[in-house]
């Protein structure tokens, strides 16, 4: 599980935070550790540790928190992954866990290129901050009249910045890389194959659901911008081999079940070219939507 969204000081400090901050947002320019610096440093703490899969998975909470707290542009995130991408592999101080032992080569050294536990730890954090989007933030103490702790960003801010990051990356890698491209696809489905808002109940400390929409909205835009060519360019048959019921189940706007068809992308178009327009909708949201419009259009009038 992320402590992403735990009470601040209830958990010890993360020994890869301070190293992960200091790359990120550097005191001293001149003295700033390079990325291979920082990657390194990094790797051998895990490498080093009596429990490298805990190390592992501290490691990525604390880069996961940095994305999410972080509403900078994550060009110093997806720069130190790269640089442990280009981490030579590395034999750990003790006997491998199981589940590590996928990342082990037959020398018996972890290899970085892999990404070890990355894409476990990415669909946990992705999961817990989409659960809590509509969150104000976190509570110091119990029941809905708690104080709420200090926080850089609230649950919607800090879901975007993960959305953010993580199209980027699968933009960056073209869908190779530790981010999936069914991403774009649930995204879309889930949104822009509804009317709009899903109406419920005010909860207190919680946001409406037009803003949850609206969220939603810029979200799924995003990942479309980013994501939709690789999505397009991806084979469908490895996409049924394990997603097939998630393609074929009706939606809404959807009730066929014949899967990512050329006529679903229409209606993701239209749907987009709709919402641009839509007017409980900020500037910034419909500049998104209009850009992921343009990138259906190009991908249909462009198909190869």
């Amino acid at each position: 599980m992320t402590t992403i969204l735990d009470v601040p000081g209830t958990n010890p400090p993360n020994p890869f935070s301070r190293p992960i901050q200091a790359f990120l947002t550097p005191s001293n320019l001149c003295s700033a550790p390079t990325p291979e610096e920082t990657a390194a440093q990094l790797v051998k703490s895990v490498t080093s540790s009596s429990a490298p899969a805990h190390a592992l998975w501290e490691l990525w909470d604390a880069f996961f928190t940095a994305v999410a707290t972080s509403p900078a542009s994550h060009d110093p995130h997806l720069t130190l992954i790269d640089a442990f991408h280009a981490q030579p592999p590395t034999e750990l101080n003790v006997r491998a866990g199981s589940s590590l032992r996928r990342y082990i080569g037959a020398e018996g050294k972890l290899h970085w290129q892999t990404l070890p536990l990355f894409s476990a730890q990415w669909r946990d954090v992705h999961d817990t901050l989409e659960a809590w989007r509509d969150w104000d933030g976190v509570r110091s103490g119990a029941g809905d009249n708690s104080t709420v702790s200090a926080l850089r960003s609230s649950g919607d801010e800090y879901f975007l910045h993960f959305c953010v990051f993580s199209s980027t990356l699968l933009k960056a890698t073209k869908g190779k890389g530790e981010v999936h491209h069914i991403c774009v696809f649930y995204a879309c489905r889930d949104v822009l194959e509804r009317e709009g808002p899903q109406l419920r109940q005010p909860k207190a400390h919680r946001m409406s659901s037009e803003q949850v929409w609206a969220l939603d909205v810029r979200i799924a835009a995003i990942w479309m911008r980013d994501g939709g060519q690789v999505l397009w360019e991806t084979d469908g048959d490895e996409l049924r081999q394990h997603w097939a019921a998630a393609l074929d189940g009706p939606t809404e706007l959807w009730p066929r079940e014949d899967g990512l068809t050329r006529e679903r992308w229409r209606l993701w178009r239209e749907r987009l070219r709709a919402l641009s327009t839509e007017g409980i909708l900020d500037k910034e949201t419909r500049v998104v939507i209009t850009e992921a419009a343009e990138v259906v259009s190009g991908i249909l009038e462009n198909p190869t």
